[in-house]
């Protein structure tokens, strides 16, 4: 019996760690459909800051209903529903002559600091360090990303979704526990496995994201340019 009942725990683990991906993935597909089509119907078709803003909040509810993904308005903590938040990347790349490839520029999306109360709070900023895409310019595709694939004059987007846990001393739970006395096994759904932030291909001391997922495409005309969303 009690053989029995761990690998019951054991298969739910994995099922749970299976739907984490899942719905990270899901994510980044939503974003990449709404990055191609909310600016059709505008004379100026160019992807700005607030509209990745309002494509994330979207894409997200699929995960964190309602306000959830939001922080309290709160200026001495950062404390969310869950304990956790979106996280995410996008890259706008493009192939080279050579059949190299150079990231032009990237941007952090998030969610998670102080008073991050609404979409129009969210930060999109450059700080890029713990992403698996790599930022760099005149390398092969595949170190870029290793299922990035160029030839010359191509450009593309990758968007890469993720969670952030982190269980420094400023993170809490709306209803008042902190990250730091919460695993992230317990935060996520497990019973056996442990979890901890796995190894990023940009920094292998990545301390607080989590399920990361990626979709890369081929961006409508005019949606972005050699400078970054404004």
């Amino acid at each position: 019996m009690p053989i029995l009942i761990i690998t019951i725990y054991y298969i739910n683990d994995l099922a749970t760690l299976q739907r984490w991906h899942s719905q990270t993935q899901f994510v980044a597909y939503q974003m990449a459909q709404m990055i191609q089509s909310i600016s059709q119907n505008r004379s100026s078709k160019a992807i700005t800051a607030d509209d990745l803003r309002n494509i994330v909040a979207a894409a997200c509810l699929s995960i964190y209903p309602g306000t959830t993904m939001f922080t309290e308005n709160n200026a001495k903590r950062s404390a969310s529903f869950f304990g956790h938040n979106p996280l995410g990347y996008i890259y706008y790349v493009k192939g080279n002559d050579d059949g190299t490839a150079s990231v032009v520029w990237g941007r952090r999306f998030h969610i998670a600091s102080y008073q991050m109360t609404s979409p129009s709070k969210m930060s999109v900023d450059t700080y890029l360090s713990r992403s698996n895409v790599k930022n760099l310019q005149n390398a092969a595709p595949s170190e870029i990303y290793p299922s990035l694939t160029m030839k010359p004059g191509d450009k593309k987007i990758i968007v890469e979704c993720c969670i952030h846990y982190s269980q420094s001393g400023s993170y809490y739970f709306t209803d008042g526990r902190a990250t730091a006395n919460v695993s992230p096994s317990k935060a996520f759904g497990l019973y056996l496995l442990s979890l901890t932030p796995p190894k990023t291909r940009n920094n292998n001391n990545n301390d607080a994201i989590y399920f990361s997922s990626a979709v890369i495409f081929s961006p409508n005309p005019y949606l972005f340019t050699d400078t970054a969303p404004q």
